[in-house]
């Protein structure tokens, strides 16, 4: 545990096996990182780990750990956090689905078995199972899933692939103004409302094959750490993790010794990600 400004944060490197996801990786972004990594040979920020019920759990980061795996490291520089802080704060990601229609998606989901019917009106999810989807052009549509989490989860997943693959999506936080799609992209398009989840639903996720899509799961934590900059060679390499976390205590006592760690406490943007 290292501490700044009286702020707590806690690095370590764990082996890759060790850890457990809750979401899928996006095969573009991670195929983006793995050609990132063998040119740079850098990692600069830390993937996010909660560490509940005597396990860990990747809540941030699916896609640099997939990269990671894919080029041959073992392990994985890890930001522990404590799951049962309140200020670990899980929301969710709505996607903007440019130029898909309705009538698209009630087809696909025809074709798929969901239960898809329209509305009325527009409104957010009245239960965990429930996907509401409003449309710049006015329409609102609800899609009914199966109650059990896999089988949910495998709809989810299906779903998000056949958008991925056909159009193109952003992310828009959920707490944003939804009263008036229109305003939240130039495109005509579908805004896709999921239902918010639990940590305790992260927790089951994890234990399960089928896992969350991604970019759907956000996690908002304190002292979040960026730019720490570690080679990937080693995180490649059989040395013991034991003996590389002391070296890794040693030189991040260091950077702030020497003055080199920043705490801000407002938002910031960054352009260099």
């Amino acid at each position: 545990m290292s501490i700044l400004a009286g702020e707590k944060f806690e690095l370590k490197l764990l082996p890759s096996n060790t850890v457990a996801l809750h979401e899928e990786c996006e095969d573009n972004r991670s195929g983006r990182l793995v050609e990132r990594f063998n040119d740079e040979n850098v990692l600069y920020n830390p993937l996010i780990v909660a560490y509940i019920n005597d396990k860990y759990i990747l809540i941030d980061g699916a896609n640099r750990f997939e990269a990671l795996r894919q080029i041959g490291c073992k392990a994985i520089l890890a930001q522990l956090v404590d799951y049962t802080s309140s200020n670990v704060v899980l929301k969710s990601w709505y996607h903007f689905v440019s130029f898909m229609t309705i009538k698209e998606l009630e087809l696909f989901c025809i074709e798929s078995g969901m239960t898809f019917h329209m509305l009325l009106k527009k409104r957010k999810p009245e239960s965990n199972n429930e996907l509401i989807v409003l449309s710049t052009d006015g329409c609102a549509a609800s899609i009914m899933l199966s109650d059990d989490l896999e089988t949910r989860l495998a709809s989810l997943s299906l779903l998000n692939r056949y958008y991925e693959r056909n159009f193109s999506y952003t992310r828009i936080d959920s707490d944003t103004d939804i009263a008036n799609v229109k305003d939240l992209s130039p495109d005509e398009g579908l805004l896709f409302v999921f239902p918010d989840l639990a940590k305790d639903d992260i927790v089951a996720i994890a234990d399960l094959k089928q896992k969350l899509p991604a970019g759907i799961s956000r996690h908002l934590i304190p002292n979040r750490v960026l730019h720490i900059k570690i080679l990937v060679d080693a995180l490649k390499t059989d040395e013991s993790i034991d003996k590389r976390n002391i070296e890794l205590d040693k030189y991040i006592q260091h950077k702030i010794d020497s003055k080199k760690v920043r705490l801000y406490r407002e938002p910031i943007l960054v352009f260099d990600e």
